[in-house]
């Protein structure tokens, strides 16, 4: 058993280890405010690097079961959005960096050949996933290609070349010193990727370091406030879900996490909104979980953790401004009106946020 983890193997969801909540709330979960950071890193290597090509799927299948339509793809939409025009502007090629690459990248660089942008200024994209089966479909010692992976859609859908016009990198955001020089990258995206992170300040300073001065950081992502305090996981354990041994896992829980007992605090609306969002995500994916394992066909690496760092926008900002990042300049403007922007009209749980390094 992981530190800071306990035994989840019977519930409907595999919780994984509390490391990976948001770092300002270790102490909500018993975790010493500051400890563990490279273990807390380690959790979210641990869990994508070994993440199927599958994995997507069902995650994509469960948010869209959820109800809640296809959250995935909006971040994605944003993302593209955002890049397309600032490379539009250019009159040069620019180098792009992706962390977390997949059916984002894809849909980038469509973005441009829908948009009849000259392919000679296509950026250059540097990809970063720490899935080799997310890059090219397939285990380090196999030599087949999988037609879906993202590699092979960029060079048989669009035309692009590795080497030419990307590369790939299988490695996390944080080890990016070692794969591009500093201030060399002209954009950065995490979609739906940032958030697996408990401390955010690491892989915002790497990236920041690898920015060129006036570099725009794109962040499509998830934001809720429902990993903060265990006892809105408890309460969402107990009241929405039931399974055989329930009762001793839920005691468990509780001995484990001891203000899992104590009341949250009150949310804002819009939090409170986004709680209830993720809440329908987590109950429909562990109906496709159940229904793939009943089929026996649900491995371990398909299965994704439900502690993540996901946190409100504002909580995300703060860092960013910490580390240096501005908000609010006029290019930043130009590309949209309110930064972050709100993708979902009555809940704050998808936010695009453009930060960018001054120059």
């Amino acid at each position: 058993m992981q530190l800071h983890e306990i035994d989840s193997s019977e519930m409907p969801v595999c919780l994984g280890s509390a490391l990976r909540v948001p770092d300002y709330s270790f102490e909500n979960w018993g975790i010493p405010s500051g400890s563990h950071r490279e273990e807390s890193d380690r959790q979210y290597e641990i869990e994508w690097k070994a993440g199927s090509s599958k994995q997507m799927t069902y995650v994509v299948e469960a948010i869209t079961g959820s109800g809640l339509g296809n959250y995935s793809q909006m971040l994605r939409d944003a993302n593209a959005d955002i890049v397309a025009n600032i490379v539009k502007q250019s009159q040069e090629r620019l180098n792009y960096i992706e962390f977390g690459a997949g059916v984002s990248t894809v849909n980038v660089f469509q973005r441009l050949a829908d948009e009849n942008v000259p392919k000679e200024l296509w950026p250059f994209a540097t990809l970063v996933e720490p899935s080799i089966r997310r890059l090219v479909g397939n285990s380090e010692d196999s030599a087949e290609k999988d037609p879906n992976a993202v590699a092979q859609r960029l060079y048989n859908e669009l035309g692009m070349e590795e080497g030419k016009d990307f590369v790939l990198y299988v490695a996390k955001d944080t080890d990016i010193h070692g794969i591009v020089n500093p201030n060399s990258q002209d954009i950065a995206s995490y979609v739906a990727v940032l958030h697996h992170h408990a401390y955010i300040d690491t892989p915002l300073k790497a990236v920041y370091n690898v920015l060129s001065p006036g570099g725009i950081l794109n962040i499509a992502d998830w934001h809720n406030a429902m990993w903060e305090h265990p006892n809105r996981v408890y309460e969402f354990l107990r009241d929405e879900f039931d399974w055989s041994t329930k009762t001793q896992d839920l005691l468990k829980f509780v001995l484990a996490y001891p203000k899992a007992s104590e009341p949250a605090p009150e949310l804002s609306e819009l939090d409170a909104a986004s709680n209830r969002n993720i809440k329908k995500f987590w109950k429909s994916w562990a109906s496709v979980r159940k229904r793939e394992q009943e089929a026996g066909v649900f491995r371990p690496e398909d299965d994704i953790w439900m502690l993540e760092a996901h946190r409100p926008v504002a909580r995300q900002n703060e860092v960013l401004t910490a580390t240096g990042y501005v908000l609010d300049s006029q290019l930043i403007k130009d590309l949209q009106a309110e930064n972050p922007r709100r993708l979902v009209k009555d809940a704050g749980i998808l936010y695009v946020t453009i930060a960018q390094k001054p120059f």
